[in-house]
């Protein structure tokens, strides 16, 4: 009998000790929401939030790139700026971002920056402009 109500203490303790740690696993996930969407998605996103202050589209490719094109309405705030941390730190860190570069590496370490510095809600389009103008939607010169 002995041995049974240790074997089930030894359970029901193991037990908790998940449901904590999933609890903590839970806890850490909060904070910032960092989702990776195709160019379709970021094309939606963009028209259902025409007029919304509260979405802002960021061009983090250098200001030679974004005057050859880019999507209407961004923002740009060279990734390569020495000054690129504190630019984007000046930024309203609970509207929602919408993110991209050339191809997706320096939206990506971007990104990283921008969660590290507490923002909210950023997407990233998966392939940048590359991608973009691969889809034929429109890019603003």
């Amino acid at each position: 009998m002995k041995k049974k109500l240790s074997l089930i203490a030894v359970l029901m303790t193991f037990s908790i000790l998940i449901i904590l740690s999933g609890s903590l696993f839970a806890e850490e996930e909060k904070g910032t929401d960092l989702t990776i969407i195709n160019v379709q998605e970021a094309n939606k996103i963009i028209e259902d939030n025409i007029g919304n202050t509260e979405f802002i589209i960021l061009d983090v490719r250098t200001g030679e790139e974004y005057k050859v094109g880019h999507i209407e309405n961004a923002i740009n705030i060279d990734y390569k700026s020495s000054k690129f941390t504190e630019n984007v730190g000046n930024l309203d860190k609970e509207k929602i971002y919408l993110t991209y570069c050339r191809s997706g590496s320096r939206s990506t370490k971007s990104a990283e920056i921008m969660k590290e510095l507490g923002f909210d809600n950023i997407y990233m389009i998966e392939g940048g402009i590359v991608a973009w103008d691969k889809a034929g939607l429109p890019i603003k010169e």
